[in-house]
């Protein structure tokens, strides 16, 4: 019965409209600049689950309406513009599906880049404050002090690809016109973080170099002490009006002289 056939075919054709209108809705809503974005993906994945439930009764409704077209039923025109409706709508919704997907991913990696230059950011802060400290002011334990340093600059140098590869994925963004439009606000980005990092690194450098210069001095200053010491040590023995008082002491006098001589020497 070809009227039967035919409140079939539309029954049909109303349930892929209305699921396909719940879906639109569903897509128009999103906001892939949100903080939802993992959320949303997650909606997106089941999307493409129930898309590829649904290709199937789409495929079913095609094949019905190109059979009723074959059989000659008496409305086949009609037949035709809704099947073609419905095919033309299906295309247009995993069209829409895909675009909003990509833009999903592209949000994705936006606040992926966000979070980590905002953590990069805050480390270098902290390490700026470390840096700043004139600690190289006070010789107390400038040893360990210029060890400490050391360790501090091989801290930053160990973390030199973490910023090369956050500035790295901030370029890629840019040249790739994935930033959602905001490719000024990334750019001033990017700056800031180059900024912030040369300023700490060259911070660095200046406080290491004052604190090796600190522990030199102390160096110096500690051998020019004992050197005082043993001169003073010197001018006693050399003072001294003790010349033996027969010749075992004098031969004892000569050879601490012998052994001054070479101290002497050995200090030249």
């Amino acid at each position: 019965d070809q009227c039967l056939e035919l409140q079939l075919f539309y029954r049909d054709c109303e349930q892929a409209d209305t699921w396909m209108s719940a879906r639109e809705a569903f897509l128009a809503q999103e906001d892939p600049s949100g903080d939802n974005v993992e959320s949303l993906i997650k909606k997106h994945e089941d999307f493409d689950k129930a898309i590829n439930t649904q290709e199937e009764k789409i495929k079913g409704l095609r094949l019905f309406a190109e059979s009723l077209i074959k059989n000659n039923h008496y409305d086949s025109p009609a037949v035709t513009r809704k099947r073609d409706q419905i095919l033309e709508r299906w295309n247009g919704l995993k069209d829409a599906l895909i675009q909003k997907r990509s833009k999903l991913g592209e949000s994705q990696t936006l606040q992926q880049f966000s979070r980590d230059a905002d953590e990069i950011e805050n480390w270098m802060t902290e390490k700026f404050q470390i840096a700043q400290e004139e600690n190289y002011r006070d010789p107390t334990n400038i040893q360990q002090k210029h060890q400490k340093q050391q360790a501090f600059e091989a801290e930053l140098h160990a973390n030199s690809d973490r910023i090369a590869a956050i500035i790295q994925a901030g370029n890629n963004l840019i040249e790739n016109a994935k930033c959602g439009g905001g490719e000024a606000a990334v750019s001033a980005r990017l700056k800031a973080l180059n900024d912030q990092w040369d300023l700490l690194v060259k911070t660095t450098t200046e406080k290491s170099f004052r604190l090796k210069e600190a522990n030199k001095q102390k160096s110096f200053m500690a051998a020019v002490k004992d050197l005082e010491f043993w001169l003073g040590e010197v001018e006693i023995l050399l003072n001294s009006e003790d010349y033996g008082k027969d010749l075992a002491s004098v031969e004892n006098l000569l050879k601490k002289h012998s052994l001054l001589e070479a101290d002497i020497v050995a200090h030249h």
